[in-house]
């Protein structure tokens, strides 16, 4: 199984992207990280399945159901316990050996579709590819802006589903808490 992280590095001001296997490493600039999960995201949204199915909802609709649906990781479901998800945010930073031969990503390119995304990274001379089926590129675009949050890096023009709280959903799960204990505190 593929992975990719993201670990924001304050001295650099960057995102250092690591991609598994193969360990890749490049930075990802501000810039190109506002490009990703505004100008991309919103192109994504405009591939969403349905369009023209009775029922299905408006595209709105749809794109904010199935980002819900990623971020529950329902596809993942047949995934061994305790093995790592496909896309990480490391709190703790890698340790940054060789800082100055990691590349700078200087361009991007993506290919969206209605059962994949992918978006390339052009740095220096080489090009790499993440290829995700729609679920994983909603983590991969959810795990970003997230980064980019703890980051601080105030991105503007964010789709309104990628920003959608799931917080509400996770604590409808819960069960109700004892009145008895609930006097206690």
């Amino acid at each position: 199984m593929s992975t990719t992280s993201f670990s924001y590095f304050q001295g650099e001001d960057r995102m250092l992207v690591t991609m598994e296997p193969g360990h890749h490493q490049f930075w990802l600039t501000r810039r190109l990280t506002q490009s990703i999960v505004c100008d991309i995201a919103v192109l994504f949204a405009g591939k969403v399945p349905g369009e023209g199915v009775p029922g299905a909802g408006s595209r709105n609709e749809r794109i904010a159901m199935e980002h819900r649906m990623a971020m529950d990781e329902e596809d993942l479901e047949d995934q061994s316990p305790g093995q790592p998800g496909p896309i990480q945010f490391r709190d703790n930073l890698p340790p940054l050996e060789g800082k100055d031969s990691i590349m700078l990503c200087q361009g991007l390119d993506a290919t969206l579709g209605v059962d994949s995304a992918s978006v390339s990274f052009v740095c220096d001379d080489k090009t790499l590819t993440l290829k995700q089926n729609r679920p994983g590129f909603h983590r991969f675009l959810r795990t970003l802006l997230l980064c980019a949050d703890k980051a601080e890096w105030q991105m503007q023009e964010i789709p309104f589903w990628l920003r959608q709280s799931l917080l509400g959903e996770l604590l409808s799960g819960l069960p109700p808490l004892d009145e008895h204990e609930a006097d206690e505190c």
